[in-house]
């Protein structure tokens, strides 16, 4: 969230820290900042907020409440307004969807001036990044930011008939704000009135009820929606919003009210006429809220943090600071918990709380005491892992390859992909094109044959299991027998009896039931030797050219010396090259070796790959007398 330190300043009388100083301040004891920025004669700090608790603080009252616990220091006093409601007609409201919108508050404003927002909120809105528009929706806007509290407001002589939160009809369309036209699907929220949709209901206003210069009369709303609808909604709509984000992470019931009186506030400062008339708030409400309450104890807090020495003063310092309401019953501290603060639920949560503001530096660093029992392994666990460990003395790499595929017994409610839709009911769908991958790009490996491994889950109807896939490409004449090879290998090492068929240089067997039979191990004695290379290097998406060259030279050639000779004259484009034959003939020594040509940024061309070779034959011939064959 962005937070402009001017804005933040304005909740206080007393000077804060520097922003820089602040900004140290929220990492450790809110939310890590990820930026910090400049602007105009203000600073923005970048917050990131964590969805536990963006039910308060993505605004700038929960931060600057923040900022009070944080450095123990006062904010000014707040006054929810109030207005001489005058006798106009009410908001008309209608739910159609209770258990999707549990509450609305509405309230009809006559005669008011459209026009540009008073400098001050123009440049509280584009510090942090949001463009003023008119007093009007920028007041919306505004309360947003600053409580937290989504907010609308509808033309109220375009809005014809009451206006009724329903389920869209399939084949309405709604063009929102910013002209992107809609298509709704049979079953989203949206908020109408007796021509059709006015909006996506949480997410976007739409363009048909908009406030624009010409508005005299306004209806304003501020609803709570179900937090897991407006989630999937924004998703499948692919409308994301401010809105919408503080909407699909809950809000207080209680904070609809506020922000109305809010709102009306700026509205009577910033677009008041001699005419101006506030109706009276609508409230239709589903939901029932009573405070929660807590009950916690010092000595608790102090063991759930690991601080032994806190005491109940230093707690209720802590609750003071942080404007957690207490009362005080013998050694029992009830805590009775804000509306907006819907990330207190439990005694845990209190703890949490108070070990931000006495600080996590106070606690001390101490190691876990030792286990006095002998710990038991797990029977699957050290079988998986004395598998692998058979395998990889057996010249097997591992790999893991996706759990999702494109056919399966398991469908997967929001698939990734068209590809990905079902949860695989076996390991070789996706372990075949690791095989052939691997065979595909064996020259890079310096490799003739590919060996590799993966032991993984995988999903049927009615239940799980583990399977492992062992595949092989190599001399047509050995992939068989090399399968049936390390199956005999595994079943002699370790007991199993393993079932499966080999196709296409591939053998699959599900190993859970077959573990299930092997006795347990007292001992951990798998040893997997590290990997020989510690160093990455970045590996090209480009397809590679391989050319070999074999030439006669005269007998006693040094060959390390003609592969210094090749590498150096194929030039940087020359990845790997290495001597894989010789023999000798007629008193001449004959050597062949494979040159790997690849760029990390192009695909290179035959014609370039044959320059290079051009380049290697003439220093052979040059330097050893070569005869290239």
């Amino acid at each position: 969230m962005k937070v402009s330190y001017n804005w933040l300043q304005s909740y206080f009388e007393k000077k804060l820290p520097p922003p820089e100083e602040l900004s140290d301040r929220f990492t450790f004891s809110l939310a890590e900042v990820e930026g910090v920025e400049k602007r105009e004669g203000d600073t923005i700090f970048d917050i990131n907020i964590l969805p536990d608790r963006a039910c308060y603080a993505l605004s700038h009252r929960g931060i600057a409440r923040e900022v009070g616990a944080i450095l123990d220091i006062p904010l000014k006093e707040e006054k929810i307004p109030t207005f001489k409601e005058a006798e106009i007609p009410a908001a008309e409201i209608k739910i159609e969807e209770k258990e999707l919108c549990t509450k609305f508050v509405g309230r009809r404003i006559e005669n008011i001036n459209v026009q540009k927002s008073p400098e001050w909120l123009c440049k509280r809105l584009e510090a942090i990044g949001q463009r003023a528009i008119n007093n009007i929706v920028d007041a919306t806007n505004y309360i947003m930011f600053d409580l937290g509290r989504p907010m609308h407001a509808f033309d109220a002589d375009k809005v014809k008939g009451p206006l009724v939160v329903r389920s869209a009809k399939k084949g309405e369309v709604v063009v929102t704000l910013d002209n992107k036209r809609v298509k709704l699907n049979s079953g989203e929220l949206i908020i109408a009135d007796e021509e059709g949709p006015l909006g996506l209901a949480g997410i976007k206003g739409g363009k048909r009820a908009e406030v624009d210069i010409n508005t005299k009369n306004i209806i304003l709303e501020a609803a709570n929606w179900n937090p897991t609808y407006i989630r999937r909604t924004s998703m499948s709509s692919g409308i994301r919003t401010e809105a919408s984000k503080r909407f699909e992470n809950r809000l207080s019931p209680l904070l609809a009210e506020e922000g109305i009186e809010r709102v009306t506030e700026l509205i009577e400062e910033s677009a008041a006429t001699p005419q101006l008339k506030i109706g009276r708030q609508v409230v239709v409400s589903f939901e029932k809220f009573s405070p929660k309450t807590i009950e916690v104890e010092a000595e608790a807090i102090g063991k759930y943090l690991g601080l032994p020495l806190i005491t109940e003063e230093l707690v209720e310092d802590a609750l003071r600071r942080l404007q957690l309401p207490y009362k005080k019953e013998k050694k029992k501290l009830r805590v009775e918990v804000p509306a907006e603060r819907l990330d207190v639920t439990i005694p845990e949560d209190i703890a949490e709380e108070v070990g931000r503001i006495v600080g996590y530096d106070k606690i001390p660093a101490t190691l876990p005491s030792k286990v006095q029992e002998k710990l038991s392994i797990p029977r699957q666990f050290y079988w998986e892992w004395k598998i692998r460990e058979l395998l990889i003395k057996e010249g097997f790499s591992e790999v893991m390859t996706s759990s999702f595929s494109e056919k399966g017994e398991v469908a997967i409610e929001k698939p990734l992909a068209e590809d990905k839709k079902f949860a695989r009911p076996t390991l070789r769908s996706s372990f075949a094109k690791a095989l052939k991958m691997n065979a595909l790009n064996a020259p890079l490996f310096q490799a003739d044959e590919i060996k590799i491994f993966e032991i993984g889950k995988i999903f049927m109807k009615d239940k799980e299991g583990t399977a492992l896939a062992i595949g092989y490409i190599g001399p047509k004449k050995k992939g068989a027998s090399e399968l049936s090879r390390v199956r005999g290998v595994l079943e002699n090492e370790s007991g199993l009896s393993l079932k499966g068929e080999e196709k296409e240089g591939i053998v699959e067997f599900e190993i859970e039931a077959a573990i299930s039979k092997l006795g347990e191990s007292t001992n951990w004695d798998v040893e997997i030797a590290p990997a020989a290379s510690e160093k990455y290097v970045p590996f090209s998406h480009y397809p590679f050219i391989a050319r070999d060259v074999a030439l006669f030279v005269p007998k006693g050639t040094d060959p390390e010396e003609i592969l210094k000779c090749i590498q150096k004259e194929a030039g940087e484009l020359a990845v790997k090259s290495w001597k894989f034959d010789e023999f000798e003939k007629e008193g001449k020594q004959s050597f062949a070796f494979r040159i790997i040509f690849q760029s990390l940024e192009k695909t290179l061309t035959d014609a370039e790959a044959n320059a290079a070779m051009e380049k290697v034959y003439a220093a052979l011939k040059k330097e050893f007398s070569a005869e290239i064959r």
